[in-house]
């Protein structure tokens, strides 16, 4: 046996085959590459893939980093984008949201919300004045700059304006809480508000149901700051009103949207001795007389 077949007897049967198909094929050193694939093919009845499985498994690499690429930033998408939708002054809108919940806006009012992380997280960010029904199933989250309110299945109205939050609870059961931790739990016809300090106080107001009378297009205003319903009005009838002077009044009354402007403006001057002048059609100032 020769020296060449007794180092082979050395190893196991995989190596051996191995070993004897390279110790009968006789290359030349002097042959270049292509000559040697092609005497590798005679002996084998086969076509050695060479370079082309290197070929390929860069391929495999490359789609295998691109699917995974496309997943990532597809999760991203789906996580961080936003959609955004706010109403001018003047007009009301209805938003519905992936599960049907939905929320009327009243003037000057946005929301924002994750439409492909829904599912996932019912989250809100809201600013303005809104009223919501929720649909049930998971915790719902509605985020403002004064407060959050947490629900799972229930209708309510939010206010957040000038440093006041202000929540509802129509139907169900909502929490709210303040910048500050401090929470309360709400039942039908209450409402929470939320001071500028964090505090939280809950009351039930006389006819719960008005708070959404804006909704129907009628304004109801108990003991409010004279000053905002002016404001209230601007929004609503997407004009401009310039005070003169200190207004330290509280207004109570209703109106209808119906109702021309110069009604609604001598409805809430008269009663504190005030006047307005109309500047343009869409300017008003009011003043003490």
């Amino acid at each position: 046996m020769s020296d060449n077949y007794k180092h082979i007897e050395n190893h196991n049967s995989s190596e051996k085959e191995e070993l004897l198909f390279f110790s009968n094929v006789e290359i030349p050193y002097e042959t270049d590459k292509q000559d040697v694939w092609k005497i590798i093919e005679s002996k084998t009845g086969e076509k050695p893939a060479g370079k082309k499985i290197s070929f390929l498994t860069r391929n495999k690499i490359t789609a295998i980093a691109a699917t995974l690429l496309l997943l990532i930033g597809s999760s991203l998408i789906m996580r961080f984008y936003t959609k955004t939708i706010s109403t001018p002054k003047g007009e009301h809108l209805t938003v519905y949201f992936p599960d049907k919940s939905s929320v009327k806006l009243n003037a000057q009012s946005s929301v924002k919300y994750f439409p492909f992380w829904w599912r996932f997280s019912r989250s809100i960010q809201f600013t303005g004045e809104g009223y919501f029904k929720i649909a049930k199933g998971s915790k719902l989250e509605v985020a403002s700059s004064n407060g959050k309110t947490i629900v799972l299945g229930t209708s309510f109205n939010i206010y957040n304006r000038y440093n006041l939050y202000k929540v509802t609870c129509l139907t169900g059961r909502v929490k709210v809480v303040s910048t500050s931790n401090k929470e309360a739990i709400l039942t039908p016809d209450y409402y929470a508000e939320i001071d500028q300090y964090g505090n939280i106080s809950v009351n039930k107001p006389d006819k719960p149901e008005a708070v959404t009378d804006w909704v129907n297009g009628m304004f109801s205003f108990s003991s409010e700051p004279l000053e905002y319903v002016i404001r209230e009005i601007e929004r609503q009838y997407n004009i401009s009103i310039t005070i003169s002077g200190n207004l330290n009044h509280s207004y109570s009354g209703y109106f209808p949207k119906s109702m021309e402007i110069e009604q609604i403006l001598n409805l809430i001057c008269k009663p504190f001795g005030l006047t307005f002048v109309k500047k343009s059609e869409t300017e008003f100032l009011i003043f003490q007389k």
